[in-house]
């Protein structure tokens, strides 16, 4: 015979039996793993990979301009930056320019209105009716950008510039985000892996005036390379730039065929800016076009022109004398 305190035990482990038999709506929630690893941040070193090989025409397509108009692929001009001509229903011709990745020291040395786009940042800087422009910023502090340039007398606003920006913009994280980047294959002889900055000393550049003490700036893709004064872009600068395209020919003014450090080179001059250009050609690129070799020196307003032009043929002479044979 069970006794009540029996009775009672019994009667509570059926209960305790039967809950464990029990069907529970709803689905089982998964506990977190606090020792699992985070997605990687999108950044450009990780997306992009080589950044000196990197096709910028690899990432960007005419048909993502399609509903603004006609686009095309326009002609090779940079290592950097890819053109895309677009014409509108209206015949304004648009040029719509992508790449030039750059590195930022600071955020605030960009201006205008943040924005976001699939985890990336977006600056929406301050433009005008003849031109507007998007900086895609990584998480790294490298930079990509858009712009869009009106080359016809009117015809668009800027608000329909800015739209073409931001389309392409958005375009060109998508691929990027996607792991859709394409790159180039430099010859052994090409300037394509060479880093712009090991061809011109810093105690060269020190001898300018108002540089004494300037440290290189290199670009992501190492195909340019920057002299300026700590925290002031403004001139005297001094710019060595790996390019594409043809040297420069002789007008009878301001530009000029010289030899320098044995080679053929063109030297221009452009006194409203105080600034002078020396450059020359290294080996064949693609389509009839050469892998071009800049030194671009710039003094600004109180320099004279002379003295940029005899800063530019010293530095060039270096950087010649550095090239790859």
């Amino acid at each position: 015979m069970v006794g009540v305190r029996g009775a009672v035990l019994v009667a509570g482990l059926a209960l305790v039996l039967g809950g464990c038999s029990a069907v529970v709506p709803g689905s089982a929630v998964p506990v977190p793993d606090p020792t699992s690893t985070p997605p990687p941040e999108p950044t450009a070193e990780r997306l992009l990979g080589d950044m000196t090989t990197v096709d910028p025409c690899g990432q960007v397509e005419p048909a993502d301009l399609a509903r603004f108009g006609a686009a095309e692929v326009g002609p090779t001009e940079s290592l950097d930056y890819c053109l895309l001509k677009l014409t509108t229903p209206a015949g304004t011709g648009v040029d719509v320019v992508a790449g030039s990745l750059d590195r930022v020291i600071d955020r605030a040395e960009l201006t205008g209105r943040l924005t976001f786009y699939e985890g990336l940042d977006v600056v929406e800087v301050p433009g005008d009716e003849l031109h507007c422009e998007r900086v895609l910023v990584f998480p790294d502090q490298v930079t990509l950008s858009v712009s869009a340039d009106n080359r016809s007398s009117g015809g668009t606003t800027g608000a329909e510039l800015c739209a073409i920006a931001d389309a392409l913009v958005r375009a060109v994280a998508d691929r990027v985000l996607a792991g859709d980047v394409v790159h180039r294959d430099f010859g052994p002889k090409s300037l394509g892996a060479v880093d712009a900055c090991r061809g011109l000393a810093d105690s060269t550049v020190a001898r300018l005036p108002g540089l004494a003490g300037a440290r290189a700036r290199k670009y992501p893709s190492g195909h340019q390379c920057r002299w300026a004064r700590a925290n002031d872009p403004s001139p005297p600068r001094v710019r060595v730039l790996h390019s594409v395209g043809r040297m420069a020919e002789p007008d009878g003014g301001d530009v000029t065929r010289e030899e320098i450090g044995g080679r053929p080179t063109s030297v221009t001059r452009v006194g409203s800016a105080v600034l002078c250009a020396a450059e020359t050609e290294h080996v064949p690129f693609e389509d009839g076009l050469n892998e071009l070799v800049l030194v671009v020196v710039t003094l600004g307003a109180g320099g004279r022109i002379d003295d940029a032009c005899a800063a530019a043929r010293t530095f060039a002479a270096e950087v010649w004398g550095n090239l790859p044979g």
